[in-house]
């Protein structure tokens, strides 16, 4: 289950977020994955906000996943309304689906 919101920032940045739910290992619930990445005008496809070239790549590299996540997001543009926005579609698209 997987969903990807694109949102366009007043810098022309165009930053696509990834919702994905993934189902425990007992089957028991669905946890939320959240993963951005950004486009920036000149830029010809998507890629992480946090790169090689990055000054906080090394922090980014000995981060817990948890934490390596906020940063993307953090150094994305990215508010968390439009977090939460995207998260809501993604609980709607499912909860349809589950109805069908």
């Amino acid at each position: 289950m997987t969903h990807e919101k694109i949102f366009v920032l007043e810098t022309g940045r165009a930053v696509k977020v990834v919702v994905e739910g993934v189902l425990a290992s007992d089957l028991s619930k669905v946890s939320i994955q959240v993963d951005v990445l950004i486009k920036d005008p000149k830029d010809d496809e998507f890629r992480a906000p946090i790169g090689l070239t990055h000054p906080k790549y090394w922090k980014l590299r000995g981060a817990d996943p948890e934490k390596a996540s906020s940063l993307q997001i953090q150094y994305s543009g990215i508010t968390r309304k439009h977090i939460r926005k995207a998260v809501r579609e993604f609980d709607k698209m499912n909860t349809l689906q589950a109805q069908h």
